[in-house]
């Protein structure tokens, strides 16, 4: 049984290493990889459950504070960032979805009492002091996402949760590149 088991993640390693960089390859990762094998009793580690439960509320997060900046925001480059902020953290939450479904995970539906307070200071703010807090609470929440994935990509013990890790790294990076750039021009 464990054969089975070792020899289903191989062909399913093998085959996500054969989509090279075709986009739409890398958006399907996380199917491709879908442990078929009838061994559906792996129980994923407390450490690979909480970064997925945690990725997932930061999207949540992410989603409800990028639609306040579309907003309220006062700088283009902060409303522009803000909606591009909900449709990428919109399509990773589906990724986390499907991942989590595999898994067996349970995702929360909502954003836990400590998150809705900071998000609702943020949104007391207006014109230049929101964009300012607003870029600043994504800088801090996103460095703290980075270390995570970072992380997890080095370590998790499931291989399709390391691999999803691995395969949003830079996506992670490039926006917090994004934030830095567009809050230096801020200041």
């Amino acid at each position: 049984m464990n054969k089975k088991l070792l020899l289903a993640l191989f062909t399913a390693w093998a085959l996500q290493a054969c989509h090279g960089k075709d986009e739409q390859a890398d958006n399907d990762a996380i199917v491709a990889n879908a442990d078929t094998s009838k061994n559906s009793s792996i129980v994923v580690g407390k450490g690979d459950n909480q970064f997925v439960t945690d990725m997932a509320e930061a999207c949540l997060i992410g989603i409800k504070i990028g639609n306040m900046a579309r907003q309220k925001g006062s700088d283009k480059r902060v409303r522009n960032f803000g909606a591009m902020m909900v449709k990428d953290l919109t399509k990773g939450h589906r990724r986390l979805d499907s991942l989590a479904r595999i898994k067996k995970i349970r995702l929360p539906d909502s954003v836990s009492w400590n998150n809705e307070v900071s998000i609702a200071q943020l949104a007391k703010k207006t014109g230049r002091d929101f964009d300012r807090a607003y870029l600043e609470k994504m800088s801090h929440d996103y460095k703290n996402a980075l270390l995570q994935f970072q992380q997890t990509a080095k370590s998790a013990y499931d291989p399709q949760i390391k691999e999803f890790a691995n395969h949003n790294l830079m996506t992670v990076q490039r926006h917090l590149d994004l934030i830095d750039a567009i809050n230096s021009t801020l200041k």
